[in-house]
């Protein structure tokens, strides 16, 4: 059996999921599942949304084999929080030392091999030998192209986005009929105490630059700012004509920012995961997508290889 970890906000959820997708097409003979009891304990952005978002669209391939508690020990070690709601926390607090005593004990080496992806380096090449007679234990973010460039076109068929309508449904007319660019600023959680330091805030270099490379390739483009920090946009975009600064989508709405995003004829992402799969998953033909040479805010190490992307 493979068990996937889901962590985190939508679009490292979605990129797991690809992993997900992935192992389930690699290893049609394995049992593959996902894991989902982080998000019963915690509520980091919105919580697990890719089932609320993607599950139930008409047409969508969508699907997510969730694993038993009994699975997830069996294959990872550990016990997992057995349930939802006010008592998870408290269940995860008395269970934090029996776990502990049974990594000690040598439980995951005897139950599976675990692919830690934030702490050590997996290969592309490694998730794409494993035994399907084995056991497996894999959490991390994969959000590297490795993973995606292959599978652009099956995402799109799985990750289909309801219907807009609405606001958002107007503005997204509005974008298919100009020469619509997006550009993602994100601030917010990157200013927080928890991230500080390690993820980088885009300055107005980044922005300016990307934008004039936009206009070289692009005549006329009207411009979509998303983010959620308001104030701060209009006080450092004041320097860019023809925008537009998109605030309707508060909550469980925010991912219809990263709907219209993928709506726009070229993007200007962030390092985030959120924009950049609105990039990826963008259908608009020949879409140019300008990204961030850094991600984090003491490597340069960005580099994608897909046509249309530009980096700086």
């Amino acid at each position: 059996m493979i068990i996937v970890r889901f962590t985190s906000g939508l679009g490292n959820q979605m990129f797991q999921y690809n992993l997900y997708s992935f192992l389930r097409e690699r290893y049609p003979r394995a049992q593959v599942r996902a894991d989902v009891t982080w998000f019963y304990t915690d509520d980091e952005h919105h919580g697990f949304e890719l089932r609320r978002i993607f599950e139930n669209v008409p047409g969508s391939k969508f699907r997510l084999d969730e694993a038993t508690t009994k699975e997830i020990y069996s294959v990872s070690g550990q016990i997992p929080t057995p349930i939802k709601g006010p008592l998870a926390r408290g269940i995860k607090f008395l269970l934090g030392p029996v776990n502990r005593k049974l990594r000690e004990a040598g439980k995951i080496e005897k139950s599976g091999r675990t692919f830690d992806a934030l702490s050590e380096k997996i290969s592309y090449e490694e998730l794409c030998s494993l035994d399907p007679g084995k056991n497996y234990y894999i959490f991390g973010f994969f959000i590297e192209e490795d993973y995606y460039r292959d599978r652009v076109d099956k995402l799109k068929q799985e990750l289909v986005f309801p219907p807009l309508a609405g606001e958002n449904e107007s503005l997204a007319d509005k974008m298919e009929k100009e020469n619509s660019v997006s550009i993602h600023v994100r601030r917010g959680d990157y200013l927080s105490q928890t991230y500080a330091g390690r993820f980088l805030c885009l300055e107005r270099d980044y922005y300016e630059e990307a934008v004039r490379i936009i206009k070289e390739k692009i005549e006329n483009p009207v411009f979509y700012i998303f983010s959620e920090d308001e104030e701060y946009v209009n006080r450092e975009f004041a320097w860019l004509d023809n925008k537009t600064i998109v605030n309707i989508n508060k909550g469980n709405d925010s991912f219809r920012d990263m709907q219209l995003m993928s709506k726009c004829k070229a993007n200007i992402i962030a390092n985030s995961t959120f924009s950049q799969l609105a990039a990826i998953l963008n259908d608009n033909p020949g879409h140019i997508t300008v990204y961030p040479a850094k991600y984090m805010a003491d490597e340069e190490t960005e580099v994608r290889r897909m046509p249309g992307w530009i980096r700086v």
